[in-house]
Protein backbone atom coordinates (compact mmCIF):
# COMPACT_ATOMS: atom_id res chain seq x y z
CA UNK A 1 0.00 0.00 0.00
CA UNK A 2 1.42 3.41 -0.94
CA UNK A 3 0.24 4.97 2.35
CA UNK A 4 2.63 2.83 4.44
CA UNK A 5 5.17 5.69 4.48
CA UNK A 6 2.71 8.24 5.88
CA UNK A 7 2.91 9.12 9.55
CA UNK A 8 0.54 11.47 11.35
CA UNK A 9 1.95 14.13 13.67
CA UNK A 10 0.08 16.36 16.11
CA UNK A 11 1.09 19.94 15.32
CA UNK A 12 -0.80 21.39 18.28
CA UNK A 13 -3.17 24.34 18.04
CA UNK A 14 -1.55 25.80 14.91
CA UNK A 15 -3.95 26.45 12.03
CA UNK A 16 -2.79 24.49 8.98
CA UNK A 17 -2.72 25.87 5.46
CA UNK A 18 -1.77 24.64 2.02
CA UNK A 19 2.01 24.35 1.65
CA UNK A 20 2.71 23.32 5.24
CA UNK A 21 4.57 20.10 5.94
CA UNK A 22 6.46 18.34 8.73
CA UNK A 23 10.05 17.10 8.37
CA UNK A 24 12.60 15.69 10.77
CA UNK A 25 15.65 17.90 11.35
CA UNK A 26 18.84 16.01 12.11
CA UNK A 27 21.99 17.62 13.48
CA UNK A 28 22.98 19.93 16.30
CA UNK A 29 23.72 23.17 14.42
CA UNK A 30 20.37 24.77 15.34
CA UNK A 31 20.34 23.74 19.01
CA UNK A 32 18.86 24.77 21.38
CA UNK A 33 16.07 26.12 19.12
CA UNK A 34 15.78 22.89 17.12
CA UNK A 35 17.07 19.83 19.02
CA UNK A 36 18.67 17.01 17.01
CA UNK A 37 15.97 14.67 15.67
CA UNK A 38 13.09 17.14 16.11
CA UNK A 39 10.02 17.01 13.92
CA UNK A 40 9.40 20.54 12.64
CA UNK A 41 6.61 22.37 10.86
CA UNK A 42 7.53 24.28 7.68
CA UNK A 43 5.61 26.50 5.25
CA UNK A 44 6.32 26.73 1.55
CA UNK A 45 6.87 29.00 -0.17
CA UNK A 46 8.55 31.57 2.11
CA UNK A 47 6.28 34.61 2.32
CA UNK A 48 7.81 38.07 2.21
CA UNK A 49 11.47 38.64 2.87
CA UNK A 50 13.75 35.75 3.84
CA UNK A 51 15.98 38.08 5.84
CA UNK A 52 16.43 36.81 9.41
CA UNK A 53 14.10 33.84 8.96
CA UNK A 54 15.03 30.25 9.72
CA UNK A 55 14.61 28.36 6.47
CA UNK A 56 14.97 24.92 4.92
CA UNK A 57 17.47 25.20 2.09
CA UNK A 58 18.55 22.86 -0.69
CA UNK A 59 22.27 23.20 -1.33
CA UNK A 60 22.87 22.60 -5.04
CA UNK A 61 26.65 22.82 -4.81
CA UNK A 62 28.63 21.56 -1.85
CA UNK A 63 26.69 19.73 0.89
CA UNK A 64 26.29 21.03 4.45
CA UNK A 65 29.77 20.57 5.97
CA UNK A 66 28.29 19.50 9.31
CA UNK A 67 25.98 16.74 8.05
CA UNK A 68 27.19 16.02 4.52
CA UNK A 69 23.58 16.39 3.31
CA UNK A 70 22.11 18.53 0.52
CA UNK A 71 19.42 20.01 2.76
CA UNK A 72 20.01 22.22 5.78
CA UNK A 73 18.04 24.41 8.19
CA UNK A 74 19.69 27.73 9.06
CA UNK A 75 18.92 31.42 9.68
CA UNK A 76 19.08 33.31 6.36
CA UNK A 77 20.72 36.70 5.96
CA UNK A 78 21.93 38.42 2.81
CA UNK A 79 23.85 41.50 1.83
CA UNK A 80 22.51 43.27 -1.23
CA UNK A 81 23.67 45.87 -3.73
CA UNK A 82 21.91 47.85 -6.44
CA UNK A 83 22.07 45.88 -9.66
CA UNK A 84 20.96 48.34 -12.33
CA UNK A 85 19.42 51.80 -12.85
CA UNK A 86 15.88 50.36 -12.68
CA UNK A 87 16.31 49.81 -8.96
CA UNK A 88 16.79 46.05 -9.13
CA UNK A 89 19.16 44.59 -6.57
CA UNK A 90 21.38 41.55 -6.39
CA UNK A 91 22.86 39.50 -3.58
CA UNK A 92 26.51 40.16 -2.80
CA UNK A 93 26.64 37.53 -0.05
CA UNK A 94 24.23 35.04 1.50
CA UNK A 95 24.90 33.69 4.98
CA UNK A 96 23.18 30.60 6.38
CA UNK A 97 23.83 30.91 10.11
CA UNK A 98 23.48 28.17 12.73
CA UNK A 99 22.13 28.94 16.21
CA UNK A 100 24.70 26.72 17.92
CA UNK A 101 27.99 28.69 18.25
CA UNK A 102 29.99 25.45 17.89
CA UNK A 103 29.08 25.38 14.17
CA UNK A 104 30.23 27.64 11.34
CA UNK A 105 27.94 29.54 8.99
CA UNK A 106 27.66 28.64 5.32
CA UNK A 107 28.64 31.73 3.30
CA UNK A 108 27.90 32.04 -0.40
CA UNK A 109 29.15 34.84 -2.64
CA UNK A 110 27.17 36.52 -5.41
CA UNK A 111 28.69 34.08 -7.92
CA UNK A 112 27.33 31.16 -5.84
CA UNK A 113 23.77 32.55 -5.61
CA UNK A 114 22.41 29.69 -7.75
CA UNK A 115 24.04 27.14 -5.40
CA UNK A 116 21.03 27.22 -3.09
CA UNK A 117 17.26 27.08 -3.25
CA UNK A 118 15.14 28.18 -0.31
CA UNK A 119 12.44 25.52 0.10
CA UNK A 120 10.39 26.62 3.12
CA UNK A 121 10.21 28.69 6.29
CA UNK A 122 10.59 27.01 9.71
CA UNK A 123 7.50 27.60 11.84
CA UNK A 124 8.28 25.56 14.95
CA UNK A 125 9.15 22.25 16.55
CA UNK A 126 6.09 20.01 16.75
CA UNK A 127 7.66 16.95 18.31
CA UNK A 128 11.08 16.41 19.84
CA UNK A 129 11.32 12.64 19.65
CA UNK A 130 12.12 10.77 16.43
Amino acid sequence: DQNDDIEWVNVGPRPLRRGMFVAQVVGRSMEPDIPDGSWCLFRAPVEGTRQGKTVLVELRGDPDPDTGERYTVKRYTSDKAAGDPDGDWRHTRITLRPTNPDYSPIILTAQEDEALRVIAEFLGVVRGDP
